[in-house]
């Protein structure tokens, strides 16, 4: 397969301004994952709160996930790896530090009957009643709320699994990890539709999709713009570890960790020049979700949110 290679170089976009953060959300503790709907944000935190916060910063609502045992019989406070939330907005699904998966809905918490030794990635919604799982061994997974049983288990190659992303209308999901190879997941046939690669020579953190398109961010120190068919891409370049990044929903936008200063630089995907750099984290971020065109959200390890405003 022939690629077609564009390579940004940071040189040509010194230019881009600085922006601030609109509105910083403290959190108790890190936030590792969250999502974004109608506005408000749905966190997770290291301490095992699930958090909801309204656009202008203010945390409405805490449920607390149950205590775990360490190694040493010691009950301590479990992180939420992973978090989402149902079309109707009504019911979250948490994927526990202790490998159980539990459903909140209306502040009751609720263990359901899927647990695993491993490390839960990310969680998604594909319907109301089934979630899909990316896990750290390498498998998919799609589990059926309503039955309360897995309905389909998927090997998603033999390296670790960083991250899964889900197109908007939740028939496409996308799974990475160390082999640099993006794999394309149709929801409905729950099935390996095809492979993206080509881009990136080592592990991907994260992996996005907005509009047919592809985003990446690898510790080779590249972001990876393809297309959703693999036939092309463009080389973004980062002088650090690329540990997140995101698209705009038109993906137009980028916003991805191109450096060792915790800062977040902004592309115009068209034009591939660097357009802003957002300044207000210091600690390595977790991950990066676009509201709309001009606003997005990050988070980091450190005790915040942060929501962000394009000039």
């Amino acid at each position: 397969m022939r690629f077609f290679l564009f390579t940004l170089f940071f040189s040509l976009t010194l230019y881009a301004g600085v922006i601030s953060p609109k509105v910083s959300v403290k959190t108790s503790s890190a936030v590792l994952d969250f999502i974004v709907r109608g506005g408000d944000i749905w966190a997770g935190t290291a301490n095992g709160e699930a958090l909801r916060i309204t656009s202008k910063g203010k945390i409405i609502s805490t449920t607390a996930l149950p205590v775990m045992e360490d190694s040493w019989g010691e009950k301590i406070k479990q992180k939420i790896m992973s978090i989402d939330l149902s079309s109707d907005t009504k019911t979250l699904i948490v994927a526990g530090e202790d490998g159980w998966l539990y459903t909140i809905r209306e502040g009751k918490i609720t263990k359901t009957v899927y647990s695993t030794k491993t490390v839960v990635k990310k969680i998604a919604f594909i319907s109301d009643t089934k979630v899909m799982l990316a896990l750290l061994s390498n498998e998919v997974v799609f589990f059926d709320l309503k039955t309360n049983r897995v309905v389909k288990t998927l090997s998603g190659g033999t390296s670790p699994l960083s991250d899964m992303a889900l197109s908007k209308d939740k028939k496409t999901a996308l799974i990475a990890g160390e082999a640099g190879i993006v794999s394309v997941i149709d929801t409905g046939l729950m099935k390996i539709t095809r492979r993206i690669q080509g881009g990136n020579v080592d592990n991907i953190y994260k992996v996005d999709i907005q509009n047919n398109r592809v985003l990446t961010a690898g510790q080779d120190r590249r972001a990876i713009l393809y297309t959703l068919d693999g036939k092309s891409y463009i080389r973004f370049n980062g002088s650090f570890l690329i540990y997140t990044a995101a698209l705009s929903p038109s993906a137009g936008v980028m916003a991805a960790t191109m450096d060792e200063e915790n800062l977040i630089s902004v592309f115009d995907t068209h034009k591939r020049q660097k357009i802003a750099t957002a300044k207000g984290h210091s600690a390595t971020l977790n991950r990066i979700i676009f509201i709309d065109e001009k606003r997005f959200v990050s988070c980091a390890d450190e005790n915040k949110i942060l929501v962000w405003e394009l000039p």
